[in-house]
């Protein structure tokens, strides 16, 4: 970070990279320097995370922005944001039961204090997003640019399963604000009674459940979880066509504005096909 930015926030310590955050993060003794993808959101999402703090919330933890000194409502200098450090790390195989309840806890607390959709998240256009849009059935492939056909012919079996499994859902089921990537930014402090930390807040305006279905398919893909995840996020079947939609997002996610060189490296070692077989397992009784 430029050392205007490192002024502004009151960083005096050496800033020195951190692993994961795409590597664009960085570290100054208890603090993280991120870069904004928006500076609109990013200054929406200090906000927020302001008034979770103040909650006080047990059940799990969040960072704390810090603000500039040059300005009290400013959470965002030339591009970057700033946050305190939660110790910890992610969330192993064998923790997903607990991310699963922290993740009920924290969107309990969010759809409180954000009733009201916000504007930037229909501005927001990357791949994650466009996959979204198009699972929620909001947009339609074709209308989608930057698609990968080749990582898309790869991914079509799995995506055709998902399709003839799918049911819509019910009218009553409600949109709010979730975090929509939870699995790899759920932290847990090793002997620590400390409940998991919740970090790097990606926000869609979808289903609460649908915050867990993610990471259940995460677990089923990623971390070698198997139907026991799934009975414990529940069986029903409206949370079984939610994770079907996660599964699909996760999937199509790889085809649109595709980073080759990683989804080479990492494709072969998801397990997508095995968590299509264990939700149709479920969805066929």
């Amino acid at each position: 970070p430029p050392s205007n930015v490192l002024q502004a926030f009151g960083i005096t310590t050496t800033s020195v990279p951190v692993a994961g955050g795409r590597g664009l993060c960085f570290q100054s003794g208890n603090i993280i320097l991120k870069p904004s993808d928006n500076d609109k959101e990013a200054e929406w999402v200090g906000n927020l995370c302001e008034s979770i703090q103040a909650l006080q919330p047990t059940e799990y933890r969040t960072s704390r922005p810090i603000r500039s000194l040059s300005s009290e409502h400013e959470y965002v200098v030339d591009g970057w944001t700033a946050w305190t450090l939660v110790n910890g790390s992610v969330a192993p195989a064998d923790s997903l039961e607990a991310s699963l309840m922290a993740c009920r806890a924290f969107h309990a607390d969010i759809a409180k204090l954000c009733p009201q959709k916000p504007p930037f998240l229909a501005q927001r256009q990357n791949r994650f997003t466009e996959a979204d849009l198009v699972t929620w059935e909001e947009k339609t492939l074709g209308e989608v640019s930057n698609i990968n056909f080749v990582i898309l012919s790869l991914m079509q079996p799995l995506l055709d399963q998902l399709l003839e499994l799918r049911k819509p859902l019910p009218q009553a089921i409600k949109n709010q604000l979730i975090h929509g990537d939870l699995t790899g930014n759920t932290l847990f402090e090793e002997d620590s009674e400390s409940p998991p930390g919740i970090i790097d807040i990606t926000l869609y305006w979808r289903p609460a459940i649908y915050a867990e279905a993610i990471i259940v398919a995460d677990g089923l893909a990623w971390l070698g979880r198997e139907r026991d995840l799934v009975e414990t996020y529940g069986i029903d079947e409206v949370r079984l066509q939610l994770l079907l939609r996660a599964l699909y997002w996760r999937c199509l996610t790889f085809a649109i504005d595709s980073d080759i060189a990683w989804v080479e490296e990492n494709l072969p070692r998801a397990r997508y096909s095995k968590a299509v077989e264990v939700l149709r397992d479920f969805i066929s009784g």
